[in-house]
């Protein structure tokens, strides 16, 4: 079971891109403009969710995370599969596409932080280490642009 939760959304992401990019009709430096712009919207999501949501709205729940960080997330968040529906209604295929990649990078980044950081880049592996030790810090996971664009980067 943990197998499967852990590891099926990181399989599944990336195949589903796939799929969405050999099925799109468009013309390859359409579909690579709007896979780079999905990719770059879900960083910017992910950073704003975990802002906003998880240390706000329901900053006790993933409270929870914090104190046990090296025990597996078994929960899927089926509400970014919703998300991610509705991102394809509105903006399509290849932007999804590359939305879908960003959120298997994060999901592989966060694994990893905590259960195999030899395979993470060193800097992101730095960054979510310090966001656990002080949580008002350091946001992002797959990536530290939006922590130094609004001045939340822990030197």
């Amino acid at each position: 079971m943990i197998a499967i939760t852990c590891f099926g959304e990181l399989a599944l992401a990336p195949l589903l891109a796939g799929l969405l990019l050999v099925l799109s009709p468009l013309k390859i430096t359409s579909a690579a403009g709007l896979f780079v712009g999905g990719a770059v919207t879900w960083t910017f999501a992910e950073y704003a969710f975990h802002r906003f949501v998880f240390h706000g709205l329901i900053r006790k729940e993933h409270g929870i995370h914090h104190a046990h960080p090296d025990q597996p997330v078994l929960k899927i968040l089926w509400q970014i599969w919703v998300c991610f529906a509705v991102v394809y209604l509105i903006a399509g295929g290849c932007f999804l596409a590359g939305a879908l990649m960003g959120y298997a990078w994060y999901l592989f980044v966060h694994h990893c932080s905590h259960h195999g950081p030899e395979k993470v880049p060193r800097l992101l592996l730095y960054h979510h280490r310090q966001h656990h030790r002080f949580a008002t810090r350091n946001y992002g996971v797959s990536t530290t642009i939006w922590d130094h664009l609004f001045g939340t980067m822990l030197r």
